[in-house]
């Protein structure tokens, strides 16, 4: 044991982490180290002063050495630090009085995190939940976290480093807990990313205020969770979800109100403080919640009702299209269904029948046949299978090529494409079974060629010409989704938002900071932006229920080892008596990143193997060569 060696000398700081109970900010820790937060940073030991601390299992599962250590055995203590030639000490929930001797020999080594802003609510007796009690009886109206260096006395070293959280009218001692305790794993991630780089003596000077950006989430999807991974890397994002999921819920507070229920979230947004509401579903913005938003004078990312309209009707797109000299199929719009079928008899085959309006990525439908397509029409416009998105039927003529997803940052006075990314929507293997949300996807497209360039940046452009012209407030995603045809790219449909799951698979290809993007975009100020990409290859597979998209049963608890190398991003699911549960069709995305796609594809694979759910069914070609990837 060496704690007074130089940082230079170190190729890692090995690092103790000492808890007493569950280990939330000691999987904070794990998260950061993980994805490379912390690059310099090993967490080399756990040590509980209890036995069955949740914490030492949470080592356990993602191998790292956990040991229990009386609280009075100092010389266990010093031993095992010795043993793992620990270089700092970082007290993540310890609620034991750390030995003078070790103090000492670790001075401004150790780290303490504490759910106040010190020098308040800090001492003898301030500690857990009693903390939160004590702020809410004082009437103040902000709270926080500290991040402080361990000395002889009690919550009375330096501080290093904290970060604010407003006290709601409304909150309890566990509500308030709840939201300080995402706080705490981001100012005590900061501050032991300062000490691995050698910056503690700058902070022991000016300790750092780490400001809250509330940022608020709707949707419950993998798309949400992607975004909501990303913005979670900025230190300053605090993160609410409207309905969100079991895995939302790891990185920021859930909060029941429904996607649509726009006067809620609107409400929700004021009393809050908010300071960005990002949309992630279609069904939001096709019904203006933008536009209320603005009304209102709050933030946020994502198109008015008008310009949602491009996703919400497939013939007002299509018209749009043909108005702007946007290359697309041919086609005809149906609200009879007589009419419908003498335009089928004159038809070729195969052919496209979409619903008008948006039914949740399954409308479209293409038909072999006459007879098969004379079915699938009565079922849009006389069974209304798809209720009011079926009521009128665009009958497009079928194209072939390669499928291009194409998601693009605009504020309708500028447009910026993201890297590409081509997804796979049938339901199994070789393209075969019924049209899905997606069941995979992989980024960059290996179809995007240098020589697309031209004629795929004057369709982004006529785009961006047309929601000008139209004066639409467009400030979010416009996705622009491409077939690569004989004849050039031809555009198969707009949507409105991120695309799910080519989102699971850009996300974290992506190197630029989110929050800052899409702020900019919500502000007008896209022109100052510019987007950075990892050069790896990006593979995502979509873990789902078995009979997705048709009937599925839910509820089954999912297991996921903590060795898990991917990122995984929740879909369908939720907790159930304190276990994730299965709650959708598609229930988790996977993502890994690689040198080329034969890489990423073998990491995610390994641990798509590693989970387990009743009844869990996946595509196994996501990113096979001989599809072309």
């Amino acid at each position: 044991m060496n704690p007074h060696r130089e940082k230079n000398q170190l190729s890692l700081f090995n690092l103790a982490v000492l808890v007493s109970g569950f280990g939330s900010n000691l999987q904070a820790l794990i998260n950061a180290t993980e994805r490379g937060d912390i690059p310099q940073a090993k967490l080399a030991l756990v040590v509980s002063d209890r036995g069955g601390a949740y914490a030492l299992t949470r080592a356990k599962e993602h191998g790292i050495e956990s040991v229990f250590i009386d609280k009075k055995d100092t010389a266990g203590l010093l031993s095992a630090f010795n043993k793992h030639d620990i270089h700092a000490i970082i007290l993540a929930g310890y609620l034991s009085i750390l030995p003078r001797e070790i103090v000492d020999a670790y001075k401004n080594k150790i780290i303490n995190i504490h759910p106040a802003l010190l020098p308040s609510f800090g001492g003898m007796g301030y500690y857990g939940i009693k903390v939160h009690e004590a702020v809410l009886s004082a009437g103040v109206s902000h709270t926080g976290a500290t991040a402080h260096i361990v000395d002889s006395g009690v919550d009375t070293g330096a501080i290093l480093a904290q970060g604010t959280v407003p006290v709601f009218f409304d909150d309890t001692p566990r509500s308030l807990q709840k939201r300080v305790l995402k706080t705490e794993h981001k100012v005590l991630v900061y501050a032991v990313r300062a000490l691995t780089e050698g910056k503690i003596g700058e902070l022991i000077r000016s300790p750092a205020i780490l400001k809250q950006k509330r940022v608020l989430i709707i949707g419950s999807g993998g798309r949400e969770h992607a975004i909501g991974w990303k913005l979670a890397q900025n230190a300053e994002a605090e993160l609410y979800f409207a309905p969100g999921n079991a895995g939302t819920a790891q990185i920021g507070e859930n909060i029941e109100i429904d996607a649509s229920d726009t006067e809620k979230l609107a409400g929700f947004a004021e009393a809050h403080d908010i300071y960005l509401t990002v949309v992630g579903p279609e069904i939001p913005l096709t019904l203006g919640i933008a536009d209320v938003f603005r009304e209102r004078g709050l933030c946020i990312f994502g198109p008015g009702k008008t310009g949602a309209k491009l996703e919400g009707s497939k013939s007002f797109a299509k018209r749009f299209m043909r108005k702007y000299n946007i290359p697309t199929a041919n086609c005809s719009e149906v609200t009879d269904f007589e009419d419908g079928l003498r335009i089928l008899k004159n038809s070729g085959y195969p052919i496209v029948l979409k619903a008008d309006g948006t039914a949740a990525g399954k409308g479209v439908l293409i038909c072999q046949n006459e007879k098969e397509a004379q079915s699938v029409l009565k079922d849009m416009l006389v069974n209304n299978v798809f209720d009011r998105a079926g009521s009128r039927v665009v009958i497009e003529e079928f194209l072939t090529g390669k499928e291009v997803s194409l998601l693009c940052f605009t504020d309708s006075d500028t447009i910026i494409p993201m890297e590409t990314a081509s997804d796979y929507k049938r339901a199994l293997d070789n393209d075969m079974g019924l049209n899905t949300g997606g069941m995979g996807s992989i980024s960059p497209s290996p179809y995007y060629t240098p020589e697309l360039t031209e004629s795929i940046s004057d369709i982004a452009k006529k785009t961006l010409l047309g929601l000008k012209s139209e004066g639409f407030d467009y400030r979010g995603v416009i996705y622009i989704g491409l077939l690569l045809t004989s004849n050039g790219p031809m555009v198969l449909e707009y949507n409105a938002r991120f695309g799910d799951p080519e989102t699971q698979a850009l996300m974290p290809r992506l190197e630029s900071d989110l929050l800052d993007v899409l702020k900019a975009v919500s502000d007008k100020r896209l022109a100052e932006t510019r987007l950075l990409w990892k050069k790896e290859k990006a593979v995502c597979v979509v873990m789902a229920s078995r009979g997705y998209p048709a009937k599925y049963d839910t509820g089954f608890e999912i297991s996921i080892p903590g060795d898990i190398k991917s990122e995984v991003f929740h879909a369908g699911t939720r907790i159930k008596d304190g276990k994730t549960v299965t709650d959708g069709g598609r229930v988790l995305a996977l993502t890994a990143l690689g040198g080329d796609f034969k890489e990423a594809r073998n990491a995610v694979y390994r641990d798509v193997e590693k989970i387990r759910f009743a009844g869990a069914v996946y595509r196994t070609d996501i990113g096979l060569a001989q599809n072309g990837y």
